[in-house]
């Protein structure tokens, strides 16, 4: 059962509302989900959270793709079946293929090709403990060719990744029936 009540439009402010579409337009959803609906009732929270992911998720020099794996990768690893679901919904209408997605949900498996498992890799390490990265770590996202710049994208997601799981463990929202459908 949800903690917070999910905020329609109709009931909440014009800055949120104007959140509200931009939300849904940028990441061309058909309808609102419940992760944005349940910030509605703080408008600062729901401001920074769209900051976040036009800036981290949107925007950069990595395909948002692979953004989107990163989320789902960080998402099994944290068993958040909100933030799975809807970011795996994503990859698909991204064109991500269902054995690339099944292969991160699986763990990382050898199916990956390199240069996503060692991202992902990287990602998840990020996100359940960023002091244990290595030199090494980092040394084999450079090997695939990845810059300073894309490696700091990586580091954001992977943080906005935990930020997100956070906050839809926490408020206990319930998978947008759009997301299940995909």
């Amino acid at each position: 059962m949800q903690r917070f009540p999910l905020r329609q439009e109709a009931d909440v402010s014009n800055e949120v509302g104007q959140i509200y579409r931009d939300f849904q337009l940028g990441l061309g959803f058909p309808e609102l989900p419940n992760f944005v609906r349940v910030q509605g009732a703080s408008p600062r929270m729901l401001a920074g959270t769209w900051g976040l992911i036009k800036n981290i998720l949107l925007d950069g020099s990595l395909p948002r793709s692979t953004k989107e794996l990163i989320f789902v990768a960080i998402a099994v690893d944290r068993e958040c079946h909100y933030c799975r679901d809807a970011h795996t919904a994503c990859c698909r209408i991204l064109g991500v293929e269902d054995s690339t997605i099944r292969a991160v949900m699986e763990g990382l498996s050898e199916e990956l090709p390199e240069r996503i498992r060692d991202i992902l890799r990287f990602a998840v390490k990020c996100a359940a403990g960023p002091h244990q990265l290595r030199d090494e770590d980092y040394d084999s996202l450079r090997q695939q060719g990845l810059d300073t710049e894309q490696i700091l994208e990586v580091i954001a997601a992977a943080s906005m990744a935990v930020y997100a799981t956070i906050i839809a463990d926490a408020t206990l929202i319930d998978t947008d029936a759009m997301f299940a459908s995909t």
